[in-house]
């Protein structure tokens, strides 16, 4: 697509987008107008001219929160454009406009959904690595009342396989290897209307001494699954036994002093997916030990 020409200078991304960054101001406000934002103003009304006729599909403009009055122009009707994300690390505002009328806006909202993990950590004594958290305000806690998985939620450029392990070794200070996925939910309407993803993890622990963190963490033990499920009613953990692992409370043919480590009877593995000429995608698929 040609960019020779353009008034600004821009970068050609995904789906024929036109992106602009905006530089940081380099000449001082005078009664509250900056030179520098009349000369963009200027310059992008003539891009986006540009842009249309070109046949690009949007344009994306990215301005450091320094210069954020820039805003008010961009969002009136003269420019049409919306507000599109903020990147809080960088400092900046990104806006967005489509720019074929009369078709539909294909510009996806930003991120929609928050992803977790939990590590199910199981020994070779089918013991499970349970934690209990800290509830309340900072002045008052007390720890909570039910066993859990220790887990969190992945940070940015985490895999499933860095990230639980990661949150494992945070709040317990077991050290695991990564197996498998057994389970995930997808459920909506947390905070900021956001969605949420959270798979459980099957990991392998290479140690046991605990060393909880303070801060998040009131507890940890090591728990047989027979005294889990005649104990304990969590939610998540009972649907993995059961699903996973063809084990409930009622079930009669328990653990017990089995000296093999429990299988569990679906899982998803880890593979990858690769196209020429780019890095392999972890891939997730449903698989069945023999």
């Amino acid at each position: 697509m040609p960019t020779d020409g353009c008034p600004l200078p821009f970068e050609i991304g995904p789906y024929a987008a036109a992106e602009v960054t905006v530089p940081p101001s380099s000449i001082s406000s005078v009664d509250g107008i900056d030179e520098d934002d009349v000369d963009f103003l200027e310059k992008l009304d003539r891009s986006i001219d540009f842009w249309i006729e070109n046949d690009y599909t949007s344009a994306w403009v990215t301005i450091p929160t320094c210069r954020a009055r820039l805003i008010e122009h961009l969002s009136n009707i003269n420019y049409g454009f919306d507000l599109h994300h903020t990147n809080s690390t960088l400092r900046t505002i990104i806006m967005k406009k489509w720019l074929r009328d009369g078709t539909e806006d294909k510009i996806p909202p930003w991120a929609t959904h928050q992803v977790g993990c939990a590590g199910f950590v199981l020994n070779d004594d089918n013991e499970l690595l349970l934690v209990k958290e800290w509830s309340g305000p900072p002045s008052g806690r007390v720890p909570s009342k039910q066993w859990k998985l220790p887990g969190g939620l992945l940070d940015r450029d985490e895999s499933f396989e860095e990230a639980t392990c990661r949150e494992v070794f945070e709040e317990t200070g077991v050290t695991c290897e990564f197996e498998s996925i057994l389970s995930f939910w997808h459920r909506h309407g947390l905070k900021f209307n956001k969605s949420d993803l959270y798979y459980v993890c099957l990991l392998r622990p290479t140690s046991s001494e605990l060393n909880i963190c303070p801060v998040e963490i009131s507890a940890a033990t090591w728990m047989h699954v027979d005294d889990f499920l005649e104990t304990q009613d969590h939610p998540l953990i009972t649907h993995v036994l059961k699903m996973n692992f063809l084990l409930d409370r009622s079930s009669s043919d328990r653990v017990g002093s089995s000296s093999d480590r429990l299988t569990p009877s679906a899982e998803m593995a880890v593979g990858a997916v690769r196209w020429p000429n780019r890095d392999p995608y972890p891939t997730y698929s449903a698989a069945i030990r023999k």
